[in-house]
């Protein structure tokens, strides 16, 4: 796998996976990417290099998509919309963005028997009332007039297509759920929780939470996230779903108080309802937990960090980068 696309390349986990693959000696990898809610700055330090090559544009734009595809050995699809902020601000872009990107995409991998990995979410389980979501647990998704589930119910198209492409032996894709993934270097203005906590702590700002903080999340680095985009790749998953997060769980409210006190702040944790912030539209699931023995049986990997080493990662990196 030495030829690679990654659409969205540019964002937070993109650009993570460009600088492992380049690690990995990839000869050459193309970036696509509209800077919606990825970053220029992000590719800074790529571009110089001339293994890398950038497209900056919609992948619905582009033209003669499938010659573009062309002389390429596998592609990573993440471009999407994403943070809750930004979906709930960009509904239907958001929704046709995620739709006709990946049937693009899935056509031109099509067309040149390229092999794909499509980033899923952890939000077309909904509300799903298991406690442990697996690969197999039944969705529950809310009503329409909850918008907030436009974009479960785009990803849960994207799999749909990807599947019976596959089922028709048409395309080789792997699809993986994500789990709140967080970095250093992850944005906090699409309403990223754990970046805008930091952000509000190291400044002595307020801490808003939305809804009552008694909400739980489970947290992975994306570092980890990375070896497994790579890892199923090398195994050629095709045909396959995972959950990609991890099982160590933490409430809104403990987050809060674990990064005022990973930064020696004096900031103060505020509520707002969910209703508030983001209107009549919104609903948001109490618990959110993935079960990942699938994805640890099928790599023989484990998440190798805790929240405690995260969110300290996070404060320094965010310190001496102000």
């Amino acid at each position: 796998m030495k030829k690679i696309i990654v659409t969205g390349g540019a964002g937070f986990i993109g650009t993570s996976l460009v600088k492992a693959l380049l690690r990995n000696d990839a000869e050459k990898i193309l970036i696509i990417d509209d800077l919606s809610t990825g970053s220029r700055s992000n590719l800074d330090n790529l571009l110089s290099d001339n293994k890398i090559e950038f497209i900056h544009s919609k992948i619905e734009d582009i033209e003669k998509i499938k010659k573009v595809f062309q002389n390429y050995d596998f592609c990573y699809h993440l471009a999407a919309g994403v943070g809750v902020q930004y979906i709930m601000e960009n509904l239907s872009d958001s929704l046709l963005t995620n739709i006709l990107a990946t049937h693009k995409v899935l056509e031109a991998c099509q067309a040149n028997n390229l092999p794909v990995l499509l980033t899923s979410t952890s939000e077309v389980y909904g509300v799903a009332e298991d406690k442990v979501w697996t690969e197999e647990t039944k969705s529950l998704i809310g009503p329409t007039t909850k918008l907030r589930w436009s974009y479960a119910a785009s990803k849960m198209i994207d799999e749909f297509i990807a599947l019976s492409l596959y089922e028709e032996k048409k395309v080789s894709p792997i699809i993986v759920r994500l789990f709140n993934i967080i970095g250093p270097n992850q944005l906090s203005k699409f309403g990223m929780v754990v970046p805008r906590f930091i952000e509000a702590a190291i400044n002595d700002e307020d801490i808003l939470i939305h809804g009552d903080g008694s909400q739980s999340r489970s947290f992975t680095w994306v570092d980890d996230v990375v070896t497994y985009l790579i890892k199923l790749a090398e195994l050629k998953a095709y045909g396959e779903i995972f959950n990609i997060g991890q099982t160590e769980e933490i409430t809104i409210k403990e987050l809060a108080e674990l990064i005022i006190e990973k930064s020696n702040s004096n900031s103060k944790i505020i509520y707002k309802s969910h209703e508030e912030v983001f209107g009549k539209s919104f609903e948001d699931p109490n618990r959110r937990t993935p079960g990942i023995e699938k994805i640890v049986e099928f790599t023989g990997i484990k998440p190798s960090k805790n929240i405690e080493f995260m969110v300290e990662n996070i404060i320094k990196y965010k310190q001496n980068n102000q």
